[in-house]
């Protein structure tokens, strides 16, 4: 029997969220169970990153902001950024 894939929204505007380590489209996605709204940008065929932080990090893109991450940033600096690619290594 296989897991369900996990499936969530965000309780204010009901945008798509994403679990680390789940192959999501291309694009640019901000991390938002921590707050922090941090933004990566996804190459085509990688997973989301983890949290390492003892917590399981969900995401969802940047081009649909909600109430919650403008409050936000209202109050905040700017989040970083990180870009996310495939490996180009060679196996064989």
């Amino acid at each position: 029997m296989t897991e369900p894939e996990f499936t969530d929204s965000c309780d204010e505007c009901g945008t798509r969220l994403y679990q680390a380590g789940e192959r999501a489209p291309e694009g640019e996605y901000l991390r938002v169970d921590d707050g922090s709204f941090h933004q990566i940008t996804l190459a085509r065929g990688v997973a989301l990153p983890a949290s390492f932080d003892g917590h399981i990090a969900l995401y969802r893109l940047a081009a649909a902001p909600c109430a919650c991450q403008r409050r936000h940033f209202a109050r905040q600096p700017a989040a970083a950024s990180v870009a996310i690619a495939p490996s180009t290594d060679a196996e064989g």
